[in-house]
């Protein structure tokens, strides 16, 4: 499997790490299983995606993912994204606008960037 998924905090921050190569199939799988998880939970939460561990990208996979209900779960309040380059970052933004209406998306470079970002949710009640 090209990913992992777990929750953070259970209900209130979801981790998904993205491995290796990844295309339209990885990404969909992987959507599908987050998917799955926003279904569990009564209240919007908050998705931490970790890019860093992709080592290459099918041009266009993620505009192609595009309209999968991840996107627009209304579980999923905000989206916390860690090591997109710049054109993974065009192409989740206008997937994500295309299919919620809406930006719900951050960016960040580092992974401690965006805990630090995190933190007062991860440790809160």
């Amino acid at each position: 499997m090209a990913h992992d998924i777990y929750w953070l905090k259970p209900g209130a921050v979801l981790y998904v790490n993205y491995r290796r190569d990844q295309d339209v199939m990885t990404i969909s799988d992987c959507l599908d299983d987050v998917a799955e998880q926003l279904d569990t939970v009564d209240y919007p939460v908050v998705v931490l995606i970790n890019w860093l561990d992709v080592t290459d990208v099918q041009p266009g996979a993620l505009l192609d993912a595009g309209g999968h209900r991840a996107y627009s779960h209304p579980m999923a309040a905000r989206l916390v994204l860690v090591g997109f380059p710049r054109q993974a970052r065009f192409e989740n933004e206008v997937a994500v606008v295309r299919t919620r209406g809406e930006k719900n998306t951050r960016y960040f470079d580092t992974m401690d960037a965006a805990m630090d970002y995190l933190k007062d949710m991860l440790a809160g009640a």
